[in-house]
């Protein structure tokens, strides 16, 4: 090989060389000019609907019978859409009580509310609801719906209950009547006692 193809071989690997340094600048530039948002996963992003009447943070909403309060629902943030009598809700915590004044709660990543009904339904992300009755029951379940005219716990996912004297029940779909303290497991109920 003469001394010039060597030469002109170099100055091609430089300019390649070049050539990608430049692109790699120019990417990471444009990178930096658009910003910290567009780094930001779309999965940390809350995506609620546009057209919402009103977005609230500390959302509280009472229900009451006689004087007395039958059940309270909060949420850190909350989306409220009038026309639909609705609210989207994150970050909630209920708290009912049934006839003879014993409390339980249940607290879920997410839920909605329809505001004129009062009947409300409730999920987390991942793992299950608890709601803890306050003599010592708890219904475990990733989604949780209220009927407030009917007084009613339900859902048709699976479903463990523990309770006193170390009791549990599973199976699929539940039933849950506050007014007469029923449980009624749907299907595929197993109970045991530990």
């Amino acid at each position: 090989m003469s001394f010039l193809a060597t030469m002109n071989r170099e100055r091609l690997v430089r300019a390649g060389l070049l050539g990608i340094m430049l692109v790699v600048v120019a990417t990471l530039l444009l990178y930096v000019l658009q910003g910290p948002s567009r780094r930001i996963p779309a999965v940390s992003v809350s995506v609620l609907p546009q057209n919402a009447d009103a977005g609230l943070r500390e959302f509280s909403f009472v229900e009451s019978k006689e004087g007395q309060v039958d059940w309270k629902l909060h949420a850190k943030e909350a989306q409220v859409f009038d026309a639909d009598s609705k609210a989207i809700l994150k970050g909630v915590l209920v708290t009912l009580s049934d006839a003879r004044g014993l409390q339980m709660t249940v607290e879920g990543d997410d839920g909605t509310i329809n505001t004129v009904s009062k009947d409300f339904a409730l999920s987390k992300r991942s793992g299950d609801l608890a709601l803890v009755f306050e003599d010592g029951y708890t219904i475990y379940t990733p989604r949780l719906a209220w009927v407030n005219k009917e007084r009613r716990f339900w859902t048709d996912e699976a479903v463990r209950i523990t309770g006193p004297n170390r009791i549990e029940v599973t199976g699929q779909g539940m039933d849950t009547l506050l007014t007469t303290r029923e449980m009624r497991i749907r299907r595929d109920a197993r109970v045991e006692v530990h």
